[in-house]
């Protein structure tokens, strides 16, 4: 990843999602204050920062003061990316497994982030999975028109289950998250809004 000169910069050439702070102003927080770190959905639209974990307001608009909007700047909707988001998921049942096999193929496909974990499908709660999706959701809500699939090695590392599965497939569909598997019978890309979508 090429890092930005001016991160901060970057970022106030959008508009934030969070708290509607206009392009060329800092974000705010909720009780009208110059926030000290812009909003997470806000840096995410700058596709260099995407997997930052904070991006420092500049010095200059003075965190903690009370806010005030910046000069305006044209906010203008960044072109659809050249490729898809992949947030890439792995995951096997027994610590004695091995996972990287299931890693090169989701590097290979170019996922990044790619979130891993050893633990069973009996286990209802697995935190992996659920920190894949929150990311897929966060960066649709933050870049709507940015195509975001969520990608597997195959269907049984999400889930085991048909309920299990349907419920997975219903909140991808909800969030107009596209699901890649790799491997196995069904392999292929499945667009929540695509042919057959209720």
């Amino acid at each position: 990843m090429t890092e930005l000169a001016d991160p901060a910069a970057a970022v106030e050439a959008f508009d934030c999602p969070m708290c509607a702070a206009p392009a060329g102003s800092a974000c705010r927080t909720r009780g009208g204050k110059v926030a000290p770190k812009y909003h997470t959905p806000r840096f995410m639209l700058v596709p260099q920062l995407r997997t930052e974990l904070e991006v420092r307001t500049l010095a200059e608009r003075r965190p903690g003061r009370v806010w005030q909007a910046g000069p305006a700047v044209d906010a203008s909707a960044p072109a659809p990316a050249a490729r898809p988001t992949r947030v890439g998921y792995a995951r096997c049942s027994t610590a004695q497994q091995e996972l990287d096999s299931q890693l090169d193929a989701l590097k290979q496909a170019g996922c990044e982030p790619i979130f891993a974990e050893k633990i069973s499908t009996r286990i209802k709660v697995r935190p992996e999975v659920i920190k894949a999706m929150n990311y897929a959701r966060t960066i649709k809500q933050a870049v709507p028109h940015q195509r975001v699939i969520l990608t597997v090695h195959e269907m049984k590392r999400l889930g085991c289950g048909a309920a299990e599965l349907l419920a997975i497939a219903e909140d991808l569909r909800h969030h107009d998250i596209e699901l890649e598997l790799l491997t196995g019978p069904l392999q292929g890309i499945y667009n929540p809004c695509g042919h057959g979508a209720a």
